[in-house]
C-alpha cells in the first residue's frame, strides 16, 4: 500500500447532507477511507480527513470538488474563516510508502483535471508551490473570495492551472503536497481579548508553529496550534502551551484535535519523555500496511 493522507478544507459547516455524501462517495472506492469530518459553524466550514492508496485517492478528489462545486456557492456563502474556494484547499500529505515526487505528481495530475473540466483556478502550495509567495497559504488567501477577481488581473497572481478569473461560484482551489500537521485547539476559560492576544503572542515566539486565536460563540477564546511532525514533540508543545496559560492566570478548559493524528506521533513523545530509546520507532499498523494490500469487505445486503 501507498497511502496517502488528503484533508480537503470545504466552505461548508452548516450543510451536514453535503458532509454525508462525501462520506458515502468514499464508500466507492475499496482503497480510500473517509477517517473524519469537522464542521464549523462559525467558520462555517469543514475539515474532512481521508486516508487512500495514491491508485485511488486522486478519482476520489476529483469526485469530490464536482461536488462541492454544484453544491457550494461562495456568492451566498459567510463565515469567519479566509477562503477562495468552495474546495478551499487541499492538502496532499504522504503517509507510508509515497515519497515527495509521487505525492507531486499526483498534485499537478488532479489540478490539470479539476481546472480544465470545471473551469476553476488552481494555486499550486506549500511543497508543491512553484513560486516562494506561494508556499504560504496566507499569501494567497489574502483578500479571500471577495476581491480574487482583482487580484487575480495582476500578473503575479496567475494561477497555476486553470483561467485567469475565478469561477462564478467557486473561486479557486489550493492544493500542495504539505509535511503531516499536529493540531491542538487549546479551549481557555476568558473572554477578555487582551489576555488572549498576549497568550497568542507568547506562544507565536515558540518556533517552529503558527497560533491562531479564535473567538467562539459563547464569547470564550480558544489558541489553535499547528506544527509540523518532526519539529516538535506534542508532549513538549502541551507542556509549554500550558505554562503559557497559566501564566497569564488563565486555565485549559479542555483540548481538541481537529484532525486525526499518526501512532508514530505518540512514539515520538514517548522518546522525548523518558529520554533515548534505541532502534526504530514504529507502530503494527505501518508495518503490516507496508506489506498487505487491505481491501474493503463488501457488506451483504440486509
Amino acid at each position: 500500500m501507498k497511502l496517502i493522507e488528503t484533508l480537503p478544507n470545504i466552505s461548508e459547516g452548516r450543510n451536514s447532507e453535503l458532509i454525508r455524501q462525501i462520506k458515502n462517495l468514499a464508500d466507492n472506492f475499496d482503497k480510500v477511507w473517509f477517517i473524519s469530518c469537522k464542521s464549523d459553524e462559525y467558520f462555517n466550514r469543514s475539515f474532512i480527513s481521508i486516508v487512500g492508496d495514491i491508485s485511488e485517492i486522486d478519482s476520489f478528489l476529483y469526485e469530490t470538488v464536482k461536488i462541492c462545486i454544484e453544491k457550494i456557492d461562495l456568492t451566498k456563502h459567510s463565515g469567519h474563516h479566509p477562503r477562495i474556494g468552495a474546495v478551499d484547499v487541499v492538502p496532499i500529505v504522504p503517509l507510508i510508502g509515497v515519497n515527495f515526487e509521487e505525492a507531486n505528481y499526483l498534485v499537478e495530475k488532479l489540478s490539470q483535471k479539476i481546472s480544465n473540466d470545471f473551469n476553476l483556478p488552481v494555486y499550486l502550495y506549500e511543497k508543491s508551490a512553484r513560486y516562494k509567495e506561494r508556499q504560504n497559504i496566507n499569501n494567497i488567501r489574502k483578500g479571500e473570495f471577495e476581491f480574487l477577481e482583482k487580484k487575480m488581473k495582476l500578473p503575479e497572481w496567475k494561477p497555476d492551472y486553470g483561467p485567469s478569473k475565478p469561477h462564478p461560484t467557486a473561486g479557486a482551489t489550493i492544493i500542495g503536497v504539505r509535511d503531516f500537521l499536529i493540531t491542538l485547539d487549546f479551549h481557555i476559560n476568558t473572554t477578555d481579548r487582551w489576555l488572549a492576544e498576549q497568550i497568542q503572542q507568547e506562544l507565536s515566539l515558540y518556533a517552529p508553529v503558527n497560533v491562531f486565536l479564535i473567538r467562539k460563540q459563547n464569547g470564550k477564546f480558544s489558541i489553535s496550534i499547528n506544527a509540523k511532525e518532526g519539529e516538535i514533540s506534542i508532549y513538549l508543545l502541551y507542556n509549554q502551551v500550558q505554562k503559557v496559560i497559566q501564566h497569564f492566570g488563565c486555565e485549559i478548559e479542555r483540548v481538541s484535535l481537529p484532525t486525526p493524528i499518526t501512532g508514530k506521533i505518540f512514539l515520538n513523545s514517548f522518546k522525548t519523555l523518558i529520554g533515548n530509546l534505541d532502534g526504530e520507532l514504529f507502530t503494527i499498523e505501518e508495518k503490516l500496511l507496508l506489506n498487505s494490500q487491505p481491501c474493503k469487505s463488501k457488506n451483504p445486503k440486509e
